[in-house]
């Protein structure tokens, strides 16, 4: 997806920060909920966690530790739609899956996941 975070425009996978209590699964179904307005009921798998540490982009004072999910049938595009009215999400892209690819997302962790994801 295309957002815009603390004023800088990222090329990302959806996803956010857990809230206390919350498990993983549970974190994915809130943030896809929060994000887009209409989609499908996807049933999630974990597929890559980087294994290096690193600072938060924006909190560099904070140490980010991501878990990348995918689900388990091809999702319909026609059924994926922004939540309206949040300036701070932009838009929806959606990537074949072929390795120069990889270079669309803003950050090097959702490349990585990318490039982990041709392999799954």
């Amino acid at each position: 997806m295309q957002e815009r975070w603390q004023g800088v425009d990222l090329n990302k996978f959806p996803g956010g920060g857990l809230e206390l209590g919350e498990g993983l699964l549970e974190c994915i179904h809130r943030e896809i909920a929060e994000e887009f307005s209409s989609s499908e009921k996807l049933a999630y798998s974990h597929f890559f966690t980087p294994t290096e540490c690193f600072a938060s982009r924006f909190k560099p004072q904070e140490q980010l530790l991501l878990n990348y999910f995918t689900n388990s049938a091809e999702a319909d595009e026609q059924q994926w739609s922004l939540i309206p009215n949040d300036p701070n999400l932009l838009g929806i892209q959606w990537l074949e899956l072929k390795a120069e690819n990889a270079q669309w997302f803003t950050l090097q962790s959702d490349k990585d996941a990318f490039l982990k994801l041709l392999e799954a």
